[in-house]
């Protein structure tokens, strides 16, 4: 993913790999739900809408996940209301 990433793809990717991959399980039990850039993610790191522990900008791709308002706010709405396929859209990843 592109440094350069918007804001709504990162949340569209995270309720896309919700969906897709965990879709059975409770939200804050998932682990790995999002691997982006870390310069992609910076403003989000920066205002406690996603953790990435164990990483530090010399990864330059990581792993994180939401914290609970995040996911209250940004990413359910979105699995809610929303296919898989027009998640995978959103993301950024397809026609």
């Amino acid at each position: 993913m592109s440094s350069q990433i918007r804001e709504s793809e990162i949340w569209a990717e995270m309720a896309r790999r919700k969906v897709q991959f965990h879709n059975a399980v409770e939200w804050d039990r998932v682990k790995l739900w999002g691997l982006f850039s870390w310069g992609g993610i910076k403003e989000q790191r920066e205002k406690g809408e996603l953790f990435c522990p164990g990483y530090t900008r010399e990864n330059r791709t990581v792993w994180c996940y939401p914290s609970p308002e995040a996911w209250e706010t940004k990413i359910k709405p979105l699995v809610d209301k929303y296919t898989l396929e027009e998640l995978t859209r959103m993301a950024g990843w397809g026609s």
